[in-house]
């Protein structure tokens, strides 16, 4: 077994914690561990990243080949677009949504978002609002964790034991169901931009999405007309209710 994954975002985030759990949950659970940092101008807002490899034998490299990472873990969603081209054509990208303009030529977002969420592959979370839910924006990197957490090879518990030497793990739990659900809605057919759009403006709980509601929003987000609405969503500041789906994706 052979698992790459990039880990990035911007100087403050909490790029490194991340590392941190996803490494010790990897060497409890018997794997090898490589990881370089990359620190940048951290303390200035400057790119932060960790590449994490992991494999069930000796590792040679330090270094993720272009083309072979089976997840880009981003705290920032431009951040996300520049590791893009390690990712393998069947990897995933689970990103924050929340710009950080910490560069003068930062791109336009619609932009940004048209690339980001063109991607085969994406999961999208609005981490800092699903941080404050849980009780404190410091919680924004472990909501991030939480989501990728389902698409590791590493048991769930191991990461989440790990994570409760440094934060509360209601904040994990919630990322975890916005990342398991997204995984669930594209496996189900729907077009992987339409649910970046709508996913990160739903309101999650700590707990997972009963799969009755999956399916009804499978249903709504397969629609001719999904498109167009998840736009709107994605757009609107306003939450959408997981249990409300027919009357929140109206019009």
């Amino acid at each position: 077994m052979n698992y790459d994954l990039v880990i990035c975002g911007v100087g403050g985030q909490g790029v490194l914690s991340i590392a941190w759990a996803v490494d010790h949950a990897a060497f409890e659970a018997g794997f090898h561990i490589k990881q370089p940092e990359v620190h940048g101008m951290a303390q200035r807002g400057g790119a932060v990243s960790a590449l994490v490899r992991i494999a069930d034998a000796p590792i040679a490299s330090d270094l993720i080949p272009e083309g072979t990472a089976q997840m880009v873990l981003s705290l920032e969603p431009m951040e996300a677009l520049r590791y893009a081209p390690l990712l393998h054509p069947d990897g995933w990208v689970v990103t924050d949504v929340t710009p950080l303009r910490n560069v003068a030529a930062y791109p336009d977002t619609g932009k940004l978002f048209d690339v980001l969420f063109s991607l085969p592959k994406v999961i999208a979370i609005d981490a800092a609002r699903l941080a404050h839910k849980a009780g404190t924006i410091k919680a924004h990197n472990m909501v991030m964790l939480g989501a990728a957490a389902a698409l590791l090879p590493l048991p769930a518990g191991l990461v989440e034991r790990q994570l409760s030497t440094l934060f509360a793990d209601k904040g994990t739990r919630m990322g975890d169901a916005a990342g398991r659900f997204t995984a669930d809605l594209i496996g189900g057919g729907v077009p992987a931009g339409v649910a970046a759009r709508v996913v990160p403006r739903i309101d999650f709980e700590p707990t997972p999405v009963d799969g009755d509601v999956v399916a009804t929003w499978i249903r709504r987000l397969r629609s001719p007309t999904a498109p167009a609405t998840a736009r709107r969503v994605f757009a609107s500041p306003r939450t959408v209710q997981l249990d409300l789906p027919a009357i929140t994706l109206a019009g």
